[in-house]
């Protein structure tokens, strides 16, 4: 069994990620905004950048996201992720 995580953000997905893969060593497989679906016209104009699915590695583990309108987004609660490395140069 493999457990996934995936989050919201309330328009900084992209920024998170790259974040996340330049501190973490992640390796970002995936980003899509929403201007770039196939059913772009049915996007409102304020949303083609925001992103649609995101998606990287972190050594074995995946992370997932994207960016919820602002309208509808709400900040985190009682989330908690924890890392473990196996070295102090690694931490």
């Amino acid at each position: 069994m493999k457990l996934h995580t995936y989050r919201n953000d309330g328009g900084n997905c992209e920024q998170a990620f790259r974040f996340y893969a330049k501190h973490l060593g992640g390796n970002i497989t995936m980003i899509m905004p929403h201007g770039q679906q196939p059913n772009v016209k049915d996007v409102p104009p304020d949303q083609k950048n925001a992103i649609l699915y995101a998606r990287m590695s972190i050594g074995e583990t995946d992370l997932m996201g994207s960016d919820v309108p602002s309208r509808r987004f709400q900040p985190m609660r009682s989330v908690y992720l924890s890392l473990s490395v196996n070295s102090i140069e690694e931490a």
